[in-house]
């Protein structure tokens, strides 16, 4: 049987996996921020696994980034 992912493990890997594609598009924190409309604060803490997004704020980013959002919550990147 498959043993149990943490919480705080996903939030980690998520914040993780935000952190790349932030960096990968050359924005900062507080330009992806103000596309989102949200802080900076906000950003930071997510990409340190100190935020527990919804649903509506993961779409966002991932359209911000122009990702697919199972990369952000997975990793997972797929092929179009």
């Amino acid at each position: 049987m498959n043993k149990p992912v943490k919480h705080k493990q996903y939030q980690y890997e998520f914040g993780r996996n935000l952190y790349k594609c932030r960096k990968k598009k050359g924005l900062t924190q507080e330009s992806l921020g103000e596309h989102m409309g949200v802080s900076r604060t906000y950003i930071n803490q997510l990409e340190r696994g100190r935020g527990n997004p919804t649903l509506q704020v993961v779409m966002k980013l991932a359209d911000v980034l122009n990702i697919d959002a199972a990369f952000l919550v997975f990793g997972i990147r797929y092929k179009d």
